[in-house]
């Protein structure tokens, strides 16, 4: 009975190993590489081988979504004056060299009247730098030190058609602290010009204003564009 009993168990792990062989002990693969058959081989000529399909290359390409966009200025006109003959050339001259496209407009006697604020030269240009920081200080900030070597640094604080206006500012500046601040009239007589600009940019203000210390009396202010 006990010799049967392990005869059994002897048939059966036989039988597990025999129908579970490929778990227990999977195949290993092939090491031998198939044979190359130089019989088969051809050497194709160059038409075969245009005739050949061709192998679709990827191009890497940036979408269009993802292109660093052009940035478009706003554009808007101004007026900068007024200009005695012998200025105009000179800023006609700033003018082109930042192309800017412009007219000269002659203003009359009467058209020609400005009110000038300003305070009259420092005697050096240190000077001038502290009193700037000091209308700084005061919450001044529209004003400019004029590099024009006949009222180089004077302070500019703006220039009006409306003597009233210039008279307010006046007032301001004197009660802010600001002291020998003078009104005067500027650009009296015949012969006077503006320059209208068209097609300014933000940039292209700056670089005007940039050069403005060199025309001591003039302002540039926004205005209606011209019609065409």
């Amino acid at each position: 009975m006990r010799v049967l009993a392990w005869g059994l168990l002897v048939v059966n792990v036989l039988a597990f190993v025999y129908f579970n062989i490929d778990v227990i002990a999977p195949p290993q693969p092939s090491a031998i590489k198939p044979d190359i058959q130089p019989e088969k081989m051809k050497v194709l000529t160059p038409a075969e081988v245009e005739t050949m399909p061709k192998r679709q290359e990827v191009v890497s390409a940036t979408p269009a979504s993802t292109a660093a966009p052009v940035a478009n200025e706003a554009t808007a006109c101004y007026e900068w004056g007024i200009f005695e003959p012998a200025k105009l050339n000179d800023v006609v001259t700033v003018v082109n060299a930042l192309s800017i496209k412009h007219q000269v407009v002659q203003q009359s006697s009467q058209e020609a009247v400005r009110y000038w604020v300003y305070k009259p030269p420092l005697p050096s240009d240190a000077a001038a730098q502290e009193k700037a920081e000091e209308l700084k200080t005061l919450g001044i900030e529209d004003f400019f030190v004029v590099q024009e070597p006949k009222w180089r640094n004077a302070i500019s604080f703006g220039v009006f058609r409306d003597e009233q206006l210039a008279t307010n500012l006046v007032n301001d500046l004197r009660h802010r602290g600001v002291r020998e601040v003078v009104k005067s009239v500027r650009n009296q007589g015949n012969g006077h010009s503006t320059l209208v600009l068209q097609g300014v940019t933000h940039t292209l203000l700056g670089q005007l204003k940039k050069n403005q210390p060199d025309f001591p009396g003039t302002a540039i202010k926004e205005a209606a564009c011209p019609s065409t």
